[in-house]
């Protein structure tokens, strides 16, 4: 028992159909998309392509990863100091467990210091918003960082 309309319920069944991201059907039947929408809202060439920086699969996406450049920041060169602290790692000859011990002071310190820095800009009445925030984030980050570092079980 089949309906006597040449299109099918089911818009993705059968013969593939003309699909501009929006579509209605009632009855069974296609309907305008633009029926009911506000002037300035229809799509003005439903033809026109995506912008090229929407990909239409996930093997489009895929390569569009692939290809971009990810905005890391550069690396620096390191200063004399840790330079010298670098060499003397290198050449201890230290257990993972003194590795993590070491990582963990490092993360402490950095840590502290964002913490010290948010306290005085919040006390400061010419500090940006902007900046705490950012501060704020990036305390947070190495929170997370040395609790992770933490829960790193080596033995």
């Amino acid at each position: 028992m089949g309906l006597p309309s040449d299109q099918p319920l089911n818009p993705s069944s059968g013969e593939p159909q003309r699909r501009s991201g929006r579509y209605r059907y009632h009855g069974g039947k296609p309907a305008d998309p633009n029926e009911g929408v506000h002037p300035e809202m229809v799509d003005a060439d439903a033809s026109q392509q995506p912008s090229a920086g929407i990909p239409g699969s996930p093997d489009e996406l895929i390569a569009m990863q692939a290809r971009s450049e990810r905005l890391e920041k550069p690396e620096q060169e390191p200063s004399a100091k840790v330079q010298e602290v670098l060499d003397l790692i290198e050449q201890l000859d230290t257990s993972a467990s003194e590795d993590q011990q070491i990582a963990l002071t490092l993360v402490r310190q950095l840590e502290g210091f964002h913490d010290e820095v948010v306290e005085e800009m919040k006390d400061d009445a010419q500090a940006k918003h902007t900046q705490i925030i950012a501060w704020a984030i990036d305390a947070d980050r190495l929170m997370r960082s040395r609790i992770l570092l933490e829960s790193v079980d080596l033995e």
